[in-house]
């Protein structure tokens, strides 16, 4: 996989794709385009006339974002040789992370849940082994498998399922997880703690405010989901906070989001969630009127004092630019300020060489671009030793002393990415035919997470409401 330069101003930035009319789901052509200081994608349906909705709220940082796009002719996802597999085991667009969804079940009813989840199904073991039997008929390996549900913590065998999928040639094993089992069960922890070597959660957490926790989860969970990571901390179980984010809502507590992530030496790195219109989103979504991936960094610019900027943050290099941007950093020994890496290397030139399959074989070029792909897992042991790589060629030596040492190493290199997942107004396909987040379906295959939300869970109705603006943030963190 390369990023090959393409050089393009923001106001003169148009691209022709194939979109979704929202009302109708129909397949219509679609229009990206710059308008001022925003992006926007347009969708023409012949019944329903024409929508659209918005893309990004910085035409500039979105363009500089664009600016590599995805070539895959010379590897797979990650290059040659790497756990995504290389072209022959990968028809069609690869597999960074998969989702396997053990149950529908939850324990809570969340109105901004985008799969809605509910009922009380919970998957056999023998279903996931088939499942799980059919994809790897077909891939060798893969990095990252991430458990999901509904909340997967309340299937009755869980901890068996947790067992049966690290039988597998799988990096890590990642449970997305709300934490209210965390918080109530001893007995969940120490299955977690006897796997721990292997696994990490993937904790949802967004905000300190209890009038937030109701919108975003139906009730004021604070308590549960504080004593929860508390719980992980003291077991050492390393940890991505996950904060869903919705304009006018939460958005002003990005920073001290940031900030509590930072303040638990078991949470490596926070990724940030726009809220999208898809599953029980129940506040009258405004598609023209949503934070974007560039409004979330610019948010997240401004609250932290400029310890992270906008050129801090890359696209990954396995998948297409709008899906995802990053970036990595070195905490210091309090854990109180990040340096993040892309001040001190360019980023941008390595994956640009990526297009030279000699530059694959390079010790930094590799390193980087692997680190790159790796967006949930921080500590499966390739990726600890070309972060090493990777900090020390930046000149940030004081990662040295923490070679070999997982748990430390873990504690201070930290990771931020914003995450912002399609739904039918922001539908593209050629961000679907690049996806390589994706979830495995009753036969076996992987399809992409965000075409799967869309066309297979459908949108719950929406009820009629007033105004979702909140007061500003006042609770200190």
């Amino acid at each position: 996989m390369a990023r090959v330069l393409v050089q393009i101003t923001a106001p003169a930035f148009r691209e022709e794709t194939t979109g979704l009319c929202p009302t109708c789901l129909r397949t219509v052509p679609a229009l990206i385009f710059a308008d001022g200081d925003l992006v926007w994608i347009r969708q023409t349906c012949p019944h329903h006339g024409e929508t659209k909705s918005l893309l990004a709220s910085d035409a500039g940082e979105y363009v500089r974002m664009r600016q590599y796009v995805p070539d895959r002719a010379k590897g797979g996802c990650c290059g040659p040789g790497e756990t995504c597999g290389p072209d022959g085991e990968n028809p069609g667009p690869p597999v960074c992370i998969l989702l396997l969804e053990i149950t529908q079940a939850c324990n809570l009813r969340c109105p901004t849940c985008y799969a809605d989840a509910h009922g009380h199904d919970f998957m056999s073991l023998d279903e996931a082994r088939r499942r799980l039997d059919a994809f790897f008929q077909a891939q060798s390996r893969l990095d990252v498998l991430m458990v999901s549900g509904g909340e997967p913590t309340i299937h009755p065998r869980f901890a068996e399922m947790l067992e049966l999928t690290l039988s597998y040639p799988i990096g890590r094993v990642i449970i997305n997880t709300n934490g209210l089992r965390m918080y109530q069960s001893d007995a969940l922890i120490e299955t977690l703690t006897k796997y721990r070597s292997r696994i990490e959660l993937y904790f949802s957490f967004g905000s300190f405010r209890p009038e937030v926790h109701e919108r975003l989860y139906g009730r004021d969970l604070l308590t549960e989901k504080i004593g929860a990571l508390k719980r992980a901390q003291q077991a050492a179980l390393f940890t991505t906070l996950v904060p869903t984010v919705e304009r006018g809502i939460n958005d002003n507590e990005i920073g001290d989001l940031y900030r509590f992530a930072l303040s638990l030496d078991n949470i490596n790195g926070v990724t940030y969630q726009p809220v999208m219109d898809n599953g029980r989103y129940q506040h009258g979504f405004d598609p023209a009127d949503r934070l974007t991936l560039t409004g979330v960094i610019a948010q997240l610019s401004a609250q932290t004092g400029g310890e992270l900027v906008p050129a801090d943050f890359v696209g990954l290099p396995c998948s297409h630019p709008d899906c995802c941007a990053l970036t990595y950093g070195l905490l210091d020994a309090t854990r109180t300020h990040l340096t993040p890496l892309p001040r001190h290397l360019d980023v941008a030139r390595y994956m640009d060489l990526f297009a030279d399959k000699i530059a694959f074989a390079g010790i930094i070029g590799g390193a980087l671009r692997r680190v790159w792909s790796d967006v949930v897992s921080l500590r499966a042991g390739q990726t600890l030793k070309d972060l090493a790589t990777v900090f020390t060629h930046g000149g940030l030596r004081d990662v040295l002393p923490l070679v070999g040492k997982p748990d430390e190493m873990g504690k201070r290199v930290f990771r931020v990415v914003v995450k912002p997942f399609m739904d039918a107004h922001t539908y593209d396909h050629k961000r679907v035919t690049e996806c390589c987040t994706k979830i495995i379906n009753e036969r076996g295959e992987a399809v992409s997470f965000c075409e799967y939300n869309v066309f297979h869970r459908g949108r719950a109705p929406k009820p009629s409401v007033g105004s979702k603006k909140f007061a500003p943030l006042t609770m200190s963190v």
